[in-house]
């Protein structure tokens, strides 16, 4: 009987898994080429964390978590990434000349002889879990370091910069061992970004460092990479623009496109965009999920009394219902379910944008072109000579869209468009701003909505908690909403990467355009009079439809602070 058999009845006899699973996991290990112990750990009812805490029981060793690890980076100088990934261990400490590092399989003895012969040191293995390895590795040494190690060894012969400037000029990307291998770390840090949830990744070249930040939740996170990445910045650059489709010659100019990828069953769309700077070329990759987008309007978190008035506004046959809020607030999101609410048969619906963010079936989508003249004003006038019932505008950003919009819902037109303003009242003058008169905005619009995204809790670790209740009243809560409220924050743990947040939730503050709105119009009166008047009819602010979300236990006071500006408080 062999070490692994030996162990596999161990596992039976101390009651953590039965014959029958045990079975069905050798089977599915096989098929799928996994451990076996990540396979009993998703077909039976105990953790990996247990089945590695027992493996090092059985083995007689220590299991080391190294979730709640600090690994010392000197460590890393003195053992290469590529044998740290090859060989799939961390160095952990040294002790008395001893090196401690975490494995995952300690049956394998020829694993640790292996590691002994190309360390030539002393080592001393501990258990930790395949995933706490994995993750161990990337924020030990960086997101790809095995690889990018590897070019710099298979190359050190060679002056890298020249190298990478023949890569850059060539028809494709030149030497075919640094080709794949930068393929590689870009798929790698692509994969990397899908995994962490982010909507953003950013390359950002500096005088002596390649920074790589990820956002997730609408925050920057720094992305662990190796130092010596800056020296293959321009051949990153470079795979990332063939994968667009775009001019790897042209350095000079910015430069935008799309990429269309897949990691497991889920396709993105990457919208890239590079600029020049004194340091090289800076790129954005900003990360759309087809699925995530094709939301419903009860999906997007409207209160239920704001999602039946919504409703009721995008049934009206005429008018305009505007959008408003910061660059990647959810707004297209929200256009989007509102025209998927819309769309039937009886319904001719045309979108201008830019860009086209995802195809709707059954929607005429058109993507503009300033370069030649296509514009969003120039587009609208064409939509109308299509007979259209319902228009999306992607954008108002000057006065001939807002004068053309403007007439088309006043000729029988529903349109959706989206502005820049920090709040829902703001639309109004706004509008006014570029232009158009305010009895047509008031002749006009049905509603203005302004909506934000705020961090939710991580469900994994949230906690109830009680806040500072002074706060809480200075927000304007009554005692009696206090103690309806469930309060919960979160603790942090592995899968919000300890940050108490995963995922977001939509707040919004709909101003309808009753007569009373329509009336302070037309006398051009500020925003914040608008704003006033609208609240004393009824209308909850961003900051009142967070502290909702607060009460629910979805998010927290202090990030609703956050996101809400103080205009709430001024009025």
């Amino acid at each position: 009987m062999n070490t692994y058999d030996s162990f596999e009845k161990y596992l039976v006899r101390k009651g953590l898994v039965s014959e029958a699973v045990l079975e069905k996991a050798r089977l599915e290990a096989k098929t799928v080429g996994e451990p076996l112990l990540d396979a009993l750990a998703r077909l039976g009812n105990v953790g990996a964390e247990t089945l590695y805490r027992a493996l090092a029981d059985f083995c007689e060793m220590t299991y080391l978590s190294l979730n709640t690890k600090i690994l010392p980076k000197e460590l890393a100088q003195t053992v290469p990434a590529r044998f740290a990934t090859h060989y799939n261990f961390v160095p952990v400490q040294e002790r008395n000349g001893v090196l401690i590092i975490a494995i995952c399989d300690p049956l394998n003895h020829q694993l640790l002889d292996d590691i002994r012969l190309v360390l030539k040191r002393r080592i001393e293995p501990v258990v930790s879990s395949p995933d706490e390895i994995k993750q161990a590795l990337k924020t030990l040494y960086g997101v790809g370091a095995d690889t990018v190690e590897k070019i710099l060894v298979e190359n050190e012969s060679a002056a890298p910069l020249v190298n990478l400037e023949k890569i850059q000029a060539g028809s494709d990307l030149g030497d075919e061992g640094i080709d794949a291998s930068i393929i590689r770390f870009v798929n790698e840090l692509l994969s990397e970004a899908i995994r962490w949830n982010a909507t953003d990744v950013h390359i950002e070249p500096f005088e002596n460092e390649l920074r790589v930040r990820y956002r997730v939740d609408g925050i920057l996170r720094a992305v662990p990479v190796p130092a010596s990445i800056r020296n293959f910045q321009s051949a990153i650059v470079s795979r990332v623009k063939v994968m667009a489709n775009l001019n790897i010659a042209e350095k000079r100019l910015p430069q935008d496109g799309k990429i269309r990828a897949k990691l497991g069953s889920e396709e993105f769309d990457l919208r890239v965009s590079i600029l020049p700077t004194p340091y090289g070329e800076t790129v954005n990759l900003r990360i759309l999920n087809r699925a995530s987008m094709f939301l419903t309007l009860e999906q997007l978190g409207f209160l239920p009394q704001d999602l039946a008035m919504l409703e009721r506004f995008i049934r009206r046959p005429h008018g305009m219902i505007l959008v408003t809020g910061p660059t990647g607030s959810g707004k297209t999101t929200t256009l989007y379910a509102a025209l998927s609410k819309l769309n039937a048969i009886e319904n001719k619906i045309v979108t201008i944008e830019d860009p086209i963010e995802y195809q709707l079936h059954g929607i005429t989508q058109m993507q503009v072109m300033p370069q030649i003249g296509f514009d969003f004003s120039n587009a609208l006038r064409s939509i109308l000579r299509h007979d259209p019932d319902i228009i999306l505008v992607g954008e108002i950003r000057d006065y001939e869209t807002a004068e053309m919009a403007i007439r088309a819902g006043l000729t029988g037109h529903l349109v959706f468009s989206t502005l820049h303003t920090n709040d829902a009242a703001g639309a109004v003058t706004r509008l006014i701003d570029l232009g158009v008169e305010p009895f047509l905005v008031a002749s006009t619009m049905i509603a203005s909505i302004a909506q934000r995204l705020v961090r939710s809790v991580c469900e994994d670790c949230a906690e109830p908690f009680e806040p500072d209740k002074a706060l809480l009243l200075e927000m304007g809560a009554t005692d009696e909403e206090i103690r309806r409220a469930t309060f919960r924050r979160g603790r942090g743990c592995e899968e919000c990467r300890n940050t108490g947040f995963r995922g977001r939730t939509a707040i919004y503050e709909i101003l309808p355009f009753t007569p009373e709105i329509k009336q302070l119009t037309i006398e051009r009166a500020p925003s914040n009079v608008i704003k006033r008047k609208a609240c004393e009819l009824g209308m909850r602010t961003l900051r009142q439809s967070g502290w909702e979300r607060i009460c629910q236990g979805r998010t927290t006071f202090e990030e609703v602070l956050r996101i809400t500006s103080d205009a709430d408080l001024d009025m």
